[in-house]
């Protein structure tokens, strides 16, 4: 019988994975406690909209391998990420005054 090799993850990789997940569940569980204690509307409206960048941005560099290819394409997804975040600055500014 001939022996087959075995592919196996890296350790490394499997671990940076394990990390994202658990970063991903302290986000969440962030937002959970800020739900809770009841921010003001324009407060809460802003944090949740840093908190959920942040975990885009996580899902995109790790999961969809973004952090590993060219930098064009990283400048392709920044730019509209960067737009309706300045959008969304903007109108929740507004909002604050009505």
């Amino acid at each position: 019988m001939t022996d087959i090799p075995r592919t196996t993850h890296d350790g490394r990789r499997a671990r940076g994975y394990v990390m994202v997940f658990l970063a991903l569940a302290a986000i969440t569980a962030i937002e959970l406690v800020l739900t809770q204690i009841g921010l003001a509307a324009s407060a809460a409206g802003a944090l949740f909209l840093i908190l959920s960048l942040g975990k885009a941005t996580l899902v995109v560099m790790f999961f969809m391998h973004l952090r590993q290819d060219s930098r064009i394409y990283t400048a392709i997804f920044l730019l509209p990420v960067i737009l309706v975040l300045a959008f969304s600055t903007l109108m929740l500014m507004s909002a604050g005054g009505h």
